[in-house]
């Protein structure tokens, strides 16, 4: 294959896994902020079941975003690596 098109193709591949990144840090965010508005209304009920539910479900999204977040670095870094290792 081409070193050109090998280029373009990983230039391809790097944009679409920044997107899903800068995509998760929205998510992260978005969650966050919602949570504390629902928290500052007093949406909430603050009783041992319901901040035991809260606090499941921000450990799962948080966890669930940062090891994407660690699987999509590893593919950025791994794809950078590539890019400089061709000569155009």
């Amino acid at each position: 294959m081409n070193n050109k098109i090998k280029k373009n193709i990983l230039d391809l591949e790097y944009n679409k896994d920044l997107q899903y990144s800068n995509t998760i840090v929205v998510i992260i965010f978005t969650y966050f902020i919602g949570l504390f508005i629902a928290l500052t209304t007093n949406r909430f009920i603050f009783n041992l079941k319901e901040i035991t539910l809260i606090i499941t479900v921000s450990i799962l999204i948080l966890s669930t975003t940062t090891l994407l977040l660690l699987i999509i670095k590893s593919k950025l870094k791994k794809i950078i690596n590539e890019i400089t290792n061709l000569s155009i």
